[in-house]
């Protein structure tokens, strides 16, 4: 018999069982749920960052320039909204994994923008077009997408017990 504080397992009536197994499972189920909306909100953002680094160089110099940096941050600001509001708590070790492919991003993100600054600056020293490749943009976008998506897909798939 367990004589711990509060009541023993011995003292719990079948109603009480039901109740908190109920409990157990309705809170398994949220859990649940804020994995998928923290997965699907991380590669949410590393998406949103890929996507910022192509079309920002494709729309460089255009009347898109400023438009697609609006539209950029609305969508930040929306995904940061929906993933606080449509979630009551981290599961475990997403935090870790979240950052860690924000990280990765980030840093592939900026090897983009000073790969491409550079290239640019080269060319017009040399007296040539200064436009990218559209094709190598969106590879840059993929690459600097990746760890997040990755860390999306890790969160969501949760941890095997």
């Amino acid at each position: 018999m367990d004589t711990t504080e509060g009541t023993t397992t011995d003292d719990l009536t079948p109603q009480e069982a039901r109740e908190r197994l109920a409990r157990a499972e309705e809170a398994d189920r949220r859990r649940g749920g804020d994995r998928r909306v923290h997965g699907l909100a991380t590669a949410g953002f590393g998406l949103l960052m890929g996507g910022y680094l192509t079309l920002s160089r494709l729309g460089q110099g255009t009347r898109w320039e400023t438009p697609l940096m609006a539209a950029y941050a609305a969508l930040l600001v929306l995904l940061t909204l929906w993933q606080s509001r449509a979630t009551r708590s981290w599961p475990r070790r997403a935090r870790v994994v979240c950052f860690t492919g924000l990280g990765g991003t980030l840093v592939l993100f900026m090897a983009g923008v000073m790969t491409f600054n550079y290239r640019e600056h080269q060319r017009e020293l040399a007296g040539l077009a200064t436009g990218e490749d559209p094709l190598l943009l969106v590879l840059a976008g993929v690459l600097a997408a990746l760890p997040m998506v990755l860390a999306g897909i890790v969160v969501r798939r949760g941890t095997r017990a």
